[in-house]
């Protein structure tokens, strides 16, 4: 692949919505890419280790991915046997670093 085709296509939209009275709201609606470049990986791969606790949502913000791939990313790494399940009866998974 080509440093061109790994970039991260992400599109982003301001939407206007009417409200009562006349008012209106501004929604900002962003479009992300649903793969993750390999060196975006290595990058996650590497801030895992170091953390406490993970959680899907938290990777999906800070490095700008859409939360079904971080979880799908999660997944992998759970195969792998770099991360676990810190309790599998929660709604919520969270994962920590396997020692």
């Amino acid at each position: 692949m080509s440093e061109k085709e790994e970039k991260l296509l992400v599109r982003k939209a301001t939407l206007n919505l009417r409200r009562k009275y006349g008012r209106t709201k501004q929604i900002n609606i962003v479009e992300r890419d649903a793969y993750i470049p390999k060196n975006l990986e290595k990058e996650i791969k590497e801030s895992i280790l170091k953390k406490k606790t993970i959680l899907a949502t938290e990777i999906a913000l800070k490095y700008d991915i859409r939360v079904s791939t971080a979880k799908l990313l999660l997944k992998q790494y759970k195969q792998e046997g770099i991360i676990k399940l810190l309790d599998p009866t929660l709604k919520l998974k969270i994962y920590v670093p396997s020692s």
